[in-house]
């Protein structure tokens, strides 16, 4: 697994083209003869720190938000506790107008027997003290009422200001990030671009090793999708470099001291070209997930070798295929091509692969394809 250079989400590469948290596109930079230039690395490398920042800006702001609306949702449920509060004052005042009121009603019978000019003066000098009594009631509850609502509005309207500048803000930044994204995709894609055009512009350049041996032409073969003739072109050019032009193979010593600018100059148009299907360090990884070792080497007695050969098509029913076998296209299997073995003295006089062909693979490691 990897993970976005922006928001560190892990993702698996080559899957995915941009990441599902931040949108960073996450696509892998073309292959470069030469490598890509430090330089825009460097640059690269700064646009992506600058675009972390924002990330990480924006993500500390979204925090300091949820803790402001948790603050503001604590005071909404303190005011929520004091209406309960003052809900509960006014059924106790309502109570006690009821035990007035049913006080009143023993005191009426207590004075029935009175005369009725006591009975009713006494009975208006109540009931002006229940009226009293009850508009101070109905002016509390009023109170209360335009109280809660006021509470109640301005924790709203207040909490809704603060939701609206803080989702505002955000979406200002993320149209930043949107825009640096944007900005970065068409810098990119021109890069590209340029690349594209640089690499079309030195297609027919001399590929020449430092040993002097040009594999121009073995480059144009394998751009134009000439497979059988380009398998042929590199056995050729092998025992050209090793010295066994007449021989026409390779025996263990000129694996051993095969120079390794060749190798991977041999090794790294096969990959370029076919898209990463074919070339000795693919050869290579096919044989170490078979069990193999890195320096070639396997345990005694194991079938790591046929398990390999079955997998890169060399074998088919338990038998070694010939040359003329072989799958000259791009939909060989990973590994079928270049077809190495018939170039090795084992092919010549009898030996087992076991015995040759594997020194490749060690070549290869010490090489670093």
């Amino acid at each position: 697994m990897a993970k976005c250079p922006v928001c560190e989400t892990e993702y698996t590469p080559n899957e995915v083209e941009t990441c599902s948290v931040c949108g960073y596109d996450l696509t892998p930079y073309p292959p470069v003869i030469g490598g890509i230039p430090s330089g825009f690395l460097e640059k690269e490398k700064k646009r992506i720190a600058a675009a972390k920042r924002v990330w990480q800006l924006s993500q500390s702001q979204v925090e300091s938000a949820q803790l402001m609306v948790s603050h503001l949702q604590s005071q909404l449920d303190e005011t929520t506790r004091k209406i309960d509060g003052f809900t509960t004052t006014q059924s106790r005042l309502e109570s006690q107008i009821e035990a007035i009121a049913s006080q009143s009603q023993s005191q009426n019978e207590a004075i029935a027997s009175q005369s009725q000019s006591r009975l009713e003066s006494q009975i208006e000098a109540i009931a002006s003290q229940l009226q009293s009594q009850s508009s101070q009631i109905e002016a509390i509850a009023s109170q209360l009422q335009s109280q809660n609502e006021a509470i109640a509005s301005q924790s709203q309207s207040r909490l809704e200001s603060q939701i609206e500048a803080i989702a505002s803000q955000l979406q200002s930044q993320s149209s930043q990030i949107e825009a640096i994204a944007s900005q970065l995709q068409s810098q990119n894609e021109a890069i590209a671009s340029q690349l594209e055009s640089i690499t079309e512009a030195v297609a027919d350049t001399p590929i020449v090793s430092y040993s002097g041996f040009d594999y121009s032409q073995l480059n144009r073969l394998l751009k134009s999708g000439q497979w059988k003739a380009a398998d042929e072109k590199t056995a050729k050019m092998m025992c050209r470099v090793a010295g066994k032009t007449h021989d026409g193979y390779l025996n263990y010593d000129d694996i051993k001291n095969f120079p390794c600018e060749d190798l991977r100059i041999i090794d790294g148009l096969w990959v370029k070209h076919s898209r990463g299907r074919f070339g000795f360090s693919v050869q290579k990884q096919i044989y170490i997930n078979c069990g193999g070792k890195p320096d070639g080497s396997y345990p005694k007695g194991d079938d790591i070798l046929e398990r390999y050969a079955d997998q890169v098509g060399w074998r088919v029913g338990r038998s070694w295929i010939l040359k003329s076998d072989c799958t000259f296209a791009a939909i060989a299997p990973c590994g079928h091509l270049p077809f190495w073995p018939w170039l090795y003295e084992w092919y010549q006089v009898g030996h087992s692969l076991k015995s040759v062909g594997v020194h490749l693979f060690s070549r290869a490691q010490t090489c670093l394809l």
